[in-house]
């Protein structure tokens, strides 16, 4: 009963937001309004209000947050922006930047009742890996990736090609090798993920087959699922309807940590810096905006930069490597 309620929570939250976005965003409440430097006023204004609360209620560290903000969230947004100074943006063109981005908020309040609770169901129907860590994946390229793509396809006449496209152009691959490097280093330093592989004593042997493995297991699990929905996709049209590269980022940085929160909360298994093993909902929350919608910014930024599908997919998933080096190769039972 009580999980029934939580769940119910966390949906109502995560959907109450889509619809606050969906009315700030339509053609009728004159976009021009919402600038993006008035946006990114009104989120610092939500982190640090969020901050606050999980440092005064929940005994948050306010240090290791800010520092996060500080390196992911301007740090790196600024080396995104210095490392593409040369990277021209690929071809990209929004249709009907107002009924494409209406139908891609409709269909956030079917995706965030997946996440909420179709995962669980997955779960129950394969509750052992390494079957269960497949399904996950099929799931999710499903509801992120494969219906989405569809729906633009049918709606509005997209191809693939047009909706993520891809290039392995000079500037753009420096750009890439750059920041995978730089998000490396701050896990390597910054993280738990690194020291917990130490504790863990693997063998050579095992880093040696293991990371790569890891990596293209992210690459698509998180960087195709994540990055084709919320860059290609949603930043692509909430840029164009506020007509702010700058506002779509914000937008979209805040969408992107929301959507963390149902897992932040209800899977407690994976590794989170400053979070206890079972987090209250509005810890969830708040540590999905001070933490994991911060790095939304530098992604959005090579996004917006870019338009190229490939480097957000691979630095979204070198980000990850190290914190789920462990969880991967024990999914898959290949790690004790």
């Amino acid at each position: 009963m009580a999980y029934s309620i939580r769940n119910k929570a966390v949906f109502a939250l995560v959907s109450f937001c889509m619809a606050a976005t969906a009315l700030s965003v339509a053609p009728s409440t004159r976009p021009r309004r919402y600038t993006g430097l008035g946006l990114l006023a009104a989120y610092l204004s939500v982190y640090a209000g969020s901050l606050y609360a999980m440092v005064t209620q929940g005994g948050f560290d306010a240090s290791e947050a800010l520092g996060i903000a500080a390196v992911l969230g301007l740090g790196f947004s600024l080396a995104s922006w210095l490392l593409t100074l040369r990277a021209r943006p690929l071809l990209y063109d929004v249709l009907e930047p107002a009924p494409e981005l209406f139908t891609l908020l409709l269909y956030m309040l079917p995706l965030t009742a997946c996440v909420t609770w179709g995962f669980d169901w997955v779960r129950r129907m394969a509750p052992n890996d390494p079957v269960q860590a497949i399904a996950i994946v099929l799931a999710k390229l499903a509801i992120f990736v494969g219906i989405p793509a569809w729906l633009m396809r049918h709606r509005f006449g997209y191809f693939w090609c047009e909706l993520a496209p891809e290039s392995f152009r000079r500037w753009h691959m420096l750009a890439l090798v750059g920041m995978a490097l730089l998000v490396l280093a701050f896990q390597a330093v910054a993280g738990r993920g690194l020291r917990d592989i130490h504790a863990a004593h693997v063998p050579v042997t095992t880093l040696f087959w293991g990371i790569p493995l890891t990596f293209e297991r992210l690459m698509v699990e998180a960087g195709v699922v994540e990055e084709f929905f919320f860059r290609c996709l949603l930043q692509s049209r909430l840029s164009a309807a506020l007509r702010s590269e700058l506002g779509g980022i914000v937008i979209m940085s805040l969408l992107f940590g929301l959507m963390h929160a149902p897992g932040l909360y209800l899977r407690t298994s994976v590794t989170q810096e400053g979070l206890p093993t079972h987090p209250a909902l509005w810890m969830a929350i708040g540590y999905s905006i001070v933490i994991t919608s911060v790095a939304g910014f530098f992604l959005g930024v090579l996004w917006a930069r870019t338009r190229n599908f490939v480097v957000v997919v691979a630095v979204h998933a070198a980000a990850d490597l190290l914190p789920d080096f462990l969880p991967t190769l024990r999914s898959f039972h290949l790690l004790q």
